[in-house]
């Protein structure tokens, strides 16, 4: 075996370990989920949808596959937000069996409320970064989003 297929290896290897990580400490420690869950009356899932629809209108489908959540279940979760008024379905005008979900006014305040609130968080984190780490995990942060991006829309997967 050359010394890059190791070295490449031994990279791949140590991705894998990072990303496993990260997916099981993610939700607890970083973000601290079940405080927003409490604080906003809302499954973390309804708030991933006001998220991915700040972005553009999507179908059920579309959530779906974004969401990682079954289609039979993403529909209960946008009655719930449409409910509240934070979202509304539409029609689209090429294909009238098509319904788009997207943000409401009142979804998009909810949603920058939900924002403040993980600012403050990242304000309590108990180990104080450097404004050099900040930018660091900052880039990070969006390198990772470019990476995802990258698979394309997981419907296409």
């Amino acid at each position: 075996m050359s010394t890059r297929r190791a070295t490449d290896d031994t990279l791949v290897a140590s991705l894998a370990g990072q990303l496993f990580d990260v997916m099981s400490m993610f939700p607890k420690r970083l973000v601290k989920t079940d405080e927003l869950i409490h604080t906003f009356g809302m499954p973390f899932s309804q708030m991933q949808i006001l998220e991915l629809l700040e972005k553009s209108d999507m179908s059920i489908g579309q959530l779906s596959a974004y969401t990682g959540v079954a289609k039979p279940n993403v529909t209960p979760l946008v009655d719930a937000l449409e409910e509240r008024g934070f979202v509304a379905r539409e029609r689209k005008d090429g294909d009238r069996r098509m319904v788009y979900v997207h943000l409401t006014e009142e979804g998009t305040a909810s949603l920058l409320r939900i924002r403040e609130a993980v600012a403050a968080q990242i304000r309590k984190w108990p180990v104080r970064l450097s404004r050099s780490e900040l930018r660091s995990l900052d880039n990070s942060l969006a390198t990772l989003i470019r990476v995802m991006n990258a698979f394309g829309n997981p419907q296409e997967t």
